[in-house]
């Protein structure tokens, strides 16, 4: 198993802020996940995975906890039954390569959710959602070592989830899942170029950014409330909320952890101020 020591967080969140992991393991198998899970437990420390790093912020200072990147963990496998393709793969298998082979194979289920920069693992943790569909929409099977260091395989109706949440979450380690997806008789390619284009219209993705910053609520849009609010383009330091869309936090350069939380309480202030409803943000603070 590889491990890194002194290794800047920063650079494993894609809205590039973070103290120092004192080490970061990359585990390759089962075993090695399990090995982690009983490393932390026996030493009191909080067992953390690492994906891409999107809707993830790392807190500043120096960290002793056990940070798990699921890096190495790229098992890829696809079975065919009828007009049906399963795609099995593991945590650190990458949004992109799941877009290649959707192309390749013209599969219909994942067009909406091909622009989350996310793998796989992290996806599911946070059931994550783009233009009206969410992973579990495609979940069938999720392989999940839980905190105990039992391999568990659950079916979807098995597993609790919501909105951007699962059971998963703070909890043991996500190994793989298994999508069921269509053939379908529409160009998915031209689908996929489609919300693309339309992320790269609306979202900030020329800078660091931790992607949606707030749930949506069951009134309102995060980003409308926040817009409302004066805060589209509001900063403080170098974190601020994007010009483009207002639910998503930015990094302008030096941004630091504590300017993004001094932002994330003034909107919360603002908008209970303005609307009576509580912001709850959809970003991971980590440690």
């Amino acid at each position: 198993m590889i491990i890194k020591k002194n290794v800047d967080l920063a650079k494993h969140s894609t809205i590039r802020i973070g103290g120092i992991a004192e080490k970061i393991y990359f585990p390759q198998n089962i075993e090695d996940i399990k090995f982690l899970l009983k490393k932390a437990n026996q030493e009191n420390k909080k067992f953390i995975p690492i994906g891409i790093g999107s809707n993830v912020i790392f807190k500043d200072g120096f960290h002793k906890d056990i940070f798990v990147s699921t890096h190495y963990l790229k098992g890829l496998n696809i079975t065919e039954k009828g007009s049906y393709v399963y795609i099995e793969a593991e945590a650190g298998v990458s949004f992109k390569e799941l877009v290649a082979i959707v192309k390749r194979l013209n599969l219909e289920g994942f067009e909406n959710l091909s622009g989350i920069p996310a793998s796989v693992g992290g996806a599911i943790v946070m059931n994550a959602g783009a233009f009206g569909s969410e992973i579990f929409d495609i979940l069938e099977k999720v392989y999940w070592i839980d905190n105990d260091r039992n391999l568990r395989i659950l079916d979807k109706k098995d597993i609790s989830y919501s909105y951007r949440w699962t059971q998963f979450q703070n909890n043991g380690l996500v190994f793989k899942g298994i999508f069921k997806l269509k053939r379908s008789n529409k160009n998915i390619s031209e689908l996929i170029k489609k919300h693309l284009l339309e992320r790269k219209k609306k979202q900030p993705l020329n800078l660091p950014t931790g992607g949606s910053t707030f749930k949506n609520t069951e009134r309102f849009p995060a980003g409308y409330l926040l817009e409302k609010s004066g805060l589209k383009g509001f900063r403080i330091g170098d974190v601020g909320f994007s010009e483009k869309h207002a639910n998503f936090t930015v990094n302008y350069g030096k941004g630091s952890f504590k300017d993004f939380i001094k932002l994330i309480n003034l909107a919360k202030e603002r908008v209970k101020e303005r609307f009576g409803i509580d912001l709850e943000l959809e970003m991971k603070i980590l440690p």
